[in-house]
C-alpha cells in the first residue's frame, strides 16, 4: 500500500511538474530588429555584376530598424564636406512595414532627404530574408526610359543588411 501511495504522489508530482504555463510569447517576425548595411552591388539587367562597391566608414553606419509595432525607420549616413558624417534622412512620415504571403515584405510612407521628399513604398521591388533569418537583401530595379519608351540603362542595385 505504501509503494501505491508513493507511486501515486509521483505521479501527481509529475502531473503537477509537467504542466505549465502556454507559452506567453508571441512568435515574433523575423524581420524585427535592427539590420546594418553590409554590402551594396550593382547589376546590369541580365544579372551580371558591373559594381561591388566597399562601404565608406559612414555608409557602414547605415541601419534599418523594424519594430514589433510595424514602424519602420533607418538611417542614411553621407560623408560631409569637413569629413564628417551625418544622416541624410530628415524626417519619415508614416514609415510602417507589412508582411504577406503573396507579396513578401513591404515598406510604405514618406521620407524626406536633404529636402527632396521619397515615397517609401517606391524604393525596393523584393526584400527577402535568408540564412537563418540573419541576412535581409534589398532589390530595386532602375531604368531610364527615353520618351519613345526605349530603354537607355538599367541597372539593378542589391543592398545587403545583416541583423545586429
Amino acid at each position: 500500500m505504501k509503494k501505491l501511495n508513493l507511486l501515486i504522489g509521483f505521479l501527481i508530482g509529475l502531473i503537477i511538474l509537467s504542466c505549465s504555463k502556454e507559452d506567453e510569447s508571441v512568435n515574433q517576425d523575423p524581420i524585427i530588429g535592427n539590420w546594418k548595411l553590409k554590402s551594396v552591388k550593382r547589376l546590369d539587367l541580365d544579372e551580371v555584376l558591373i559594381s561591388e562597391e566597399s562601404l565608406s566608414e559612414c555608409e557602414e553606419r547605415n541601419v534599418m530598424t523594424f519594430s514589433s509595432n510595424q514602424d519602420y525607420t533607418f538611417s542614411q549616413f553621407n560623408e560631409d564636406p569637413n569629413g564628417g558624417c551625418y544622416d541624410s534622412v530628415q524626417s519619415i512620415s508614416n514609415g510602417i512595414w507589412s508582411y504577406s504571403s503573396t507579396n513578401g515584405y513591404q515598406i510604405s510612407g514618406m521620407a524626406i532627404f536633404e529636402l527632396v521628399i521619397v515615397d517609401l513604398s517606391q524604393i525596393y521591388d523584393e526584400m527577402i530574408l535568408s540564412n537563418n533569418n540573419k541576412l535581409l537583401t534589398l532589390r530595386k530595379e532602375n531604368r531610364v526610359i527615353d520618351a519613345a519608351g526605349n530603354l537607355i540603362y538599367g541597372v539593378i542595385l542589391i543592398q545587403e543588411y545583416s541583423k545586429e
